[in-house]
């Protein structure tokens, strides 16, 4: 769970706190949008990750093995969106947002799927 503590107008304390037992983090990493970008655009193989909001709200559009597709909103302060292993995932943020994300596997190149007709061929098996 994302708690968003405000002390006072000049400040806020972020705090990741109750995280699932079963989620181990291995990897953090940060999208600082300097404009308006998308990120993402791939699949993970074996890598579970999940986003958060620190400043702005933003989009993630997924598209599932099965073949569903779905956008979630995430704001500041919301629990963590957990997004599995086998989703394309694109990420959509605006001029000063910053997402978190947390992984539960170290960097490894060959855990990406950046081919999207790929992605395909491995949801259709």
């Amino acid at each position: 769970m994302l708690k968003i503590i405000k002390d006072n107008l000049r400040s806020q304390i972020l705090i990741l706190d109750k995280i699932d037992k079963n989620f181990q983090v291995k990897r953090i990493f940060f999208l600082i949008a300097n404009n308006i970008i998308q990120r993402g655009d791939h699949a993970h193989k074996k890598c579970t990750q999940a986003f958060f909001s620190i400043k702005g709200s933003f989009s993630i559009k997924c598209d599932y093995v099965n073949g569903k597709k779905k956008i979630f909103y995430i704001k500041p302060g919301e629990k963590l969106r957990i997004i599995k292993p086998l989703t394309w995932v694109k990420v959509s943020l605006k001029k000063n947002n910053i997402c978190g994300v947390l992984c539960d596997r170290h960097y490894e190149e060959s855990d990406y799927i950046r081919d999207y007709e790929e992605f395909l061929k491995i949801s259709r098996k």
